[in-house]
């Protein structure tokens, strides 16, 4: 983990896939409130899938001493870490992504930045 996240991670993270194939690191007292949300959707066909992929796939992971964390295997081949990652900043969270996904995924989105900004920040008021 990149030096600026370590003290705020603590002992133990929880590990589950997240959008565009990416991973998403929660320290563990923002991982508890995310997953009482979780719990609390209703029993829709569409909310069952999302519920069971993300918790099926949620790991505790020790952060050793170097802040750093061994990933699942079946976690690095959902989101085909096998190289280079990019461990991106999301707030509560972490991402985690395959360097040439990230990349792509923002050379993309970068053209579209204005609109995303003007139709978040009118929708959200920021």
């Amino acid at each position: 983990m990149p030096a600026k996240f370590r003290s705020k991670i603590g002992e133990i993270v929880c590990c589950t896939v997240s959008r565009n194939r990416s991973l998403a690191v929660y320290p563990m007292d923002e991982w508890a409130p995310y997953y009482e949300k979780i719990q609390a959707l209703p029993s829709t066909d569409e909310a069952l899938k999302f519920k069971r992929f993300l918790l099926g796939n949620a790991e505790e992971l020790p952060v050793d001493g170097q802040g750093r964390i061994l990933i699942p295997e079946k976690l690095r081949k959902y989101a085909n870490l096998v190289d280079q990652v990019v461990v991106n900043g999301a707030g509560d969270h972490l991402e985690i992504w395959n360097s040439e996904s990230w990349s792509a995924y923002n050379d993309e989105n970068l053209e579209n930045f204005d609109a995303y900004s003007e139709e978040v920040g009118a929708k959200y008021g920021l």
